[in-house]
């Protein structure tokens, strides 16, 4: 597991106890959903029929999460509303999306947390951070001459002591840490209930985590919420799972495994692949389809590059533009924006590592 970085991952000042743990504001915003969009060279914002709702404006931005999303104006990090409203004032040096109604922020190289308000909730001394997952964040501090990681709560307080070597976001109710030069997990009250064995540990999904197991040279399997190997180590490389379904990789091909750690179809692939909404982008040739999971192509190979699909639609890339299709493979917002990788990146980790499968298709 690599040293914490930031998704996107305090202020200069301490901010005083009696500040950080006054009566949350509590803050209505319009979830309607946004998707982050890129013309000549800017970034701005679309709905889901591909009406433009925020001018592209932004050198930099992230993609809508609770309402709200991170942008750059005028050298400073600050964050926008639905409807384009500067509803947090860009006072930042760098900033991550909300999850949990929470969002990092640094200044003076360290990091903290505010609300959606803008209003800071914690001190702001973490040399770096994890997002609130199921209501904990990851934080790590200087310790010396050295650095250890722990969890606080929405508050700010520490929920689970600063005792770790490195720490990650929790899912399932349960997070990988590292002790020394090996990984386990820890369940919310800080109890080692995997206990630390492996050279890898990722994030569970669909009750299963992917680990590395014999050092860096070594090989991947899946355990349970109990550690127990439920898919043994026989893989070079794997992916998280993600709608059933997980991508492993055997010599120099990849299969697509189910739960059990049963292909899915008998056939390899030269690439892994995500499924959401039960569809997968799958390369053929030199273009991108969408396969089942019986293997059919049922959109065909078509795109230059292609996403997942959210709420009914995928982004897809058509020539050097990008649009986005319907589970049908229509376009349904015209390919007219450029395609940008950074934020394609963003809108496949965020649905894949904070967004539960079920919510996805609402």
């Amino acid at each position: 597991m690599k040293r914490l970085l930031t998704f996107a991952l305090a202020l200069l000042a301490l901010c005083a106890v009696s500040a950080c743990h006054k009566e949350e504001k509590k803050v209505v915003l319009d979830t309607s959903l946004r998707l982050l969009v890129k013309f000549n060279g800017k970034y701005g914002y679309c709905d889901q029929g591909g009406t433009t709702v925020i001018p592209p404006q932004f050198g930099s931005a992230s993609i809508f999460s609770e309402g709200l999303a991170t942008v750059h104006a005028n050298g400073k990090d600050g964050f926008i509303d639905a409807n384009g409203n500067m509803v947090i004032p860009p006072t930042f040096d760098k900033a991550t999306i909300f999850l949990n109604r929470r969002a990092a922020v640094m200044k003076g190289g360290k990091w903290g947390y505010i609300d959606q308000s803008g209003k800071p909730v914690t001190g702001f001394d973490y040399l770096s951070t994890f997002g609130f997952t199921e209501g904990l964040a990851a934080v790590v501090v200087e310790k010396g001459n050295s650095a250890k990681a722990g969890y606080i709560d929405e508050n700010g307080d520490y929920a689970i002591k600063l005792q770790f070597d490195d720490a990650a976001q929790f899912s399932e109710g349960l997070a990988a840490v590292k002790i020394g030069s090996k990984h386990g997990y820890i369940d919310k009250t800080g109890k080692l209930v995997i206990p630390e064995q492996f050279f890898q540990a990722a994030m569970f999904r669909d009750g299963l985590a992917m680990v590395k197991i014999n050092g860096k040279f070594g090989l991947v399997g899946f355990i349970d919420h109990k550690g127990t190997m439920v898919i043994p180590a026989q893989y070079s490389e794997a992916t998280n799972f993600n709608d059933g379904v997980a991508a492993v990789k055997t010599k120099s091909s990849w299969q697509l495994i189910d739960t059990t750690g049963k292909p899915i179809i008998d056939k390899e692939f030269p690439a892994p692949t995500i499924f959401t909404e039960g569809l997968a982008p799958m390369p053929v040739k030199d273009k991108i389809g969408y396969m089942d999971k019986k293997g059919d192509m049922v959109i065909k190979p078509q795109f230059e590059s292609a996403s997942i699909f959210v709420n009914g639609m995928a982004p897809v890339k058509v020539g050097e533009k990008c649009g986005y299709i319907d589970r049908s493979g229509k376009i349904v917002i015209e390919a007219r924006f450029e395609w940008d990788q950074r934020a394609i990146d963003q809108y496949t980790h965020y649905y894949t590592h904070f967004v539960s499968d079920s919510a996805k298709g609402k």
